[in-house]
């Protein structure tokens, strides 16, 4: 593996480590170009779900450096929506995963890249800026943060487990209904359950070994969790639906440290 920190700074083009340090300045330059807008300017989405100016100012630029570098490629955005080209390759941009975090001032939000080759991902990169933790993966060789190697937790009892989960201002009565399904079903078999709404950084911690599992009733394209779920591979751990199959293209989620997975999916027993 080339260092990650020595990297000379010549135009990337290929799928390596040296396109993720190029990526890692360039988004960071972006990300503290943003603070200058001033006025975030929040506007509503779906439900009561919000985009900020930086939103839409970041990904913007994320995509502008992007198309300079692979004009070819497909992109799917949180707020753009899907650009598709005639390529085995697709970009999934999260400008700023955790919104409703960022606009309030709650330091857990970040930024997800991850790319798809014939509907594998094969890179991945998340900054979490609040917490200075640049995580970085390349599918086969392995998930990365600060240039430290990732490994899932050891933990294989549920009962010692920390399980995080997602409710957000979007979510339906339906949703709703199945996420407290979720908590009532776990709740009493696992030492804590987190509602912390920014599925980057929970796949982040799933993968480094500070949590033991993520779940989402909401079936998605999931493009906050791509990078995360190829860094939860890499790093030991795995990931299916709530049924414990194969995700689909929209599916709900389920990413563990692979040993507490099947205890999980027993005591969900999840139908829909």
């Amino acid at each position: 593996m080339k260092n990650l920190y020595n990297y000379g700074g010549k135009k990337f083009m290929n799928i390596d480590f040296d396109l993720i340090e190029d990526l890692k300045e360039k988004i960071l330059k972006i990300y503290n170009d943003s603070k200058n807008i001033g006025d975030i300017e929040i506007k509503n989405k779906e439900g009561n779900d919000i985009v900020t100016a930086m939103d839409l100012y970041m990904e913007k630029n994320i995509i502008k450096v992007i198309k300079e570098n692979f004009p070819e490629h497909s992109i799917y955005s949180e707020e753009c929506g899907e650009e598709k080209n005639k390529s085995e390759y697709e970009w999934y941009i999260d400008p700023i995963d955790g919104t409703i975090n960022f606009a309030t001032g709650i330091p857990l939000f970040s930024t997800s890249i991850a790319l798809k080759k014939n509907d594998e991902i094969i890179l991945g990169i998340v900054l979490d800026y609040n917490q200075n933790d640049i995580y970085y993966a390349l599918k086969g060789k392995g998930a990365f943060c600060n240039g430290e190697k990732l490994q899932v937790s050891n933990n294989n009892k549920l009962s010692d487990s920390i399980i995080s989960f997602c409710l957000t201002s979007h979510f339906n009565d339906e949703h709703i209904k199945d996420v407290l399904y979720v908590e009532e079903k776990l709740a009493p078999k696992v030492r804590g359950l987190r509602l912390i709404v920014s599925g980057a950084i929970e796949l982040c911690w799933c993968a480094s070994g500070k949590i033991d599992g993520v779940l989402n009733v909401k079936p998605s394209v999931g493009l906050s969790s791509a990078a995360g779920k190829l860094f939860v591979a890499e790093a030991g751990g795995k990931i299916t639906n709530l049924k414990g199959n194969n995700r689909e293209k929209i599916d709900t989620l389920l990413v563990t440290n692979g040993k507490i997975h099947n205890e999980i999916l027993k005591v969900l027993n999840w139908n829909k």
